[in-house]
């Protein structure tokens, strides 16, 4: 059986990958799946190994084991031909060389993940202006205000907490987004550091990451919906 995790799980996952967890990322897949049960679930190779000999180290991915790290995330499907275009041509500025040898690091795996909840919704010009409103040089971590996988986990807490969406009403967007605005006010400020200049950048943009989300969600749903019944 396929793994679909929500965000806020893949969020902890990224964590552990990158070495930033006191939990492995195979503990994690099992605390979310409950793979003692007797359901098969398809637990990628790379997390099995990883598994076997874990260490507080980042692991380098590459691009096959990043199609399948995303393919855990519920409502996501990504191909390895579509990763391949998209950091060769597509958004090879957002992302970077490969920073771990010829494998990519966490961080360039969490942008990817970022820019195909995006997708759905922006074509690559306008993602790219909207991410370099937070990650400043796309390719260069240093001058980020927050990084990759923070921001993933941000609005992925807030996607967790829209368990019922009361005001979403066709015809009635502008009460969805001060619903959805609301929620990611009421988050604390992730960094000290941060200005209320930074803080109020990051939240705008976070508003954009929830409503992409949530609009691919609908267009998935209704896809399978459609493949299943008609």
């Amino acid at each position: 059986m396929t793994i679909q995790l929500t965000r806020l799980q893949m969020s902890k996952l990224l964590y552990s990958l990158k070495g930033d967890s006191n939990h492995s990322p195979y503990s994690i897949i099992e605390k979310a799946i409950n793979i003692a049960s007797k359901t098969q679930y398809d637990v990628p190779n790379f997390i099995i190994k990883l598994n076997k000999k874990r260490s507080n180290v980042e692991l380098g991915l590459s691009t096959n084991e990043i199609v399948s790290l995303a393919n855990l995330c519920e409502l996501t499907a990504l191909k390895s031909t579509s990763i391949q275009n998209w950091v060769k041509r597509d958004v090879k500025e957002l992302i970077g060389s490969p920073e771990l040898g010829k494998k990519y690091s966490i961080d360039q795996a969490a942008m990817l993940l970022i820019v195909k909840d995006l997708k759905q919704s922006f074509e690559f010009e306008k993602i790219r202006k909207v991410l370099t409103v937070v990650f400043n040089t796309l390719s260069d971590r240093s001058d980020d205000l927050i990084s990759p996988i923070a921001f993933y986990e941000l609005y992925a807490k807030i996607l967790s907490s829209l368990d019922v969406l009361p005001s979403l009403i066709i015809g009635n967007d502008q009460k969805l987004k001060h619903f959805i605005t609301k929620k990611i006010d009421a988050l604390p400020k992730p960094l000290p550091e941060l200005s209320i200049k930074q803080w109020e950048t990051i939240k705008n943009v976070l508003v954009i990451a929830v409503l992409s989300v949530l609009s691919s969600h609908m267009q998935t749903l209704a896809q399978i919906h459609l493949s299943e019944h008609l």
